[in-house]
């Protein structure tokens, strides 16, 4: 499935929704159809704008957005406060376990992920406001620091060793920023076309007093006719300024 018809598929969910609970929605629920890219408020300000405009659904004024906040900073809380328990590694401990680790000691290796846990945090903080949460750059920096431990036996020198642990969790960071972004952009692509689609669909019926076709709309705007369909049947049919037969 393309990024288009993720969107689409996405949004015909929500309208799904909607009519089973009266034509409406709550901010929950579009994060959660959309749970495998976090919107931001421009996204969520796009599909708020198609929805209302487009697909006729009110929007339940919810403080979802609070709460998923508030809940977020709790979690972080309790897992700063879980490290704190765990004592810090001088340099001369984290040197040997370094070299314990490379000699293949499994249980070297696990104390050194647990001592470096609060690096992760450290190298989170400095991705934080790229779009992506900082739990979600702990949880990947996280998952990079245990599969270094499968690695670090192929290190000859701990330094080296360290920055390849380091390494691998700024990478971890940076790609899951990297696949938030292209997923933002794509996103942003196509609600901006949908809604562009709306408004000069708005503007060519209200120029010639009627109704218009899909063909005659794609020939003045040069829009595929499978995407109007698709932007169409998205919003439910409810873009009433197309003359769309029995499908009305």
């Amino acid at each position: 499935m393309n990024q288009e018809e993720y969107f689409a598929e996405q949004l015909k969910e929500l309208r799904e929704i909607a009519e089973i609970n009266g034509g409406e929605v709550t901010l929950e629920d579009i994060r959660a159809a959309f749970d495998e890219m976090e919107l931001d408020d421009e996204q969520l300000g796009l599909i708020l704008k198609y929805l209302k405009e487009n697909a006729r659904i009110r929007i339940s004024e919810e403080d979802d957005e609070i709460k998923e906040s508030e809940e977020d900073s709790r979690f972080l809380k309790m897992y700063f406060e879980e490290l704190k328990a765990y004592p810090a590694m001088t340099d001369g401990k984290k040197r040997a376990l370094f070299m314990a680790a490379m000699n293949g000691e499994k249980n070297a290796k696990d104390e050194l992920l647990i001592g470096l846990l609060p690096q992760v945090v450290d190298i989170a903080r400095l991705y934080s406001g790229q779009g992506v949460s900082m739990e979600d750059l702990i949880g990947e920096g996280n998952v990079a620091l245990a599969m270094s431990m499968d690695v670090i036996e192929q290190e000859e020198d701990p330094d080296e060793a360290e920055k390849m642990v380091a390494g691998m969790i700024m990478s971890a960071m940076e790609e899951i920023i990297d696949d938030d972004l292209r997923s933002s952009d794509a996103f942003n692509e196509w609600a901006e076309r949908a809604n562009d689609v709306f408004a000069k669909a708005k503007a060519m019926s209200e120029e010639l007093l009627r109704k218009i076709t899909v063909e005659e709309f794609c020939k003045e705007t040069g829009y595929e006719k499978d995407y109007v369909m698709d932007v169409i049947e998205v919003s439910g049919h409810q873009i009433h300024f197309f003359d769309l037969g029995n499908k009305e």
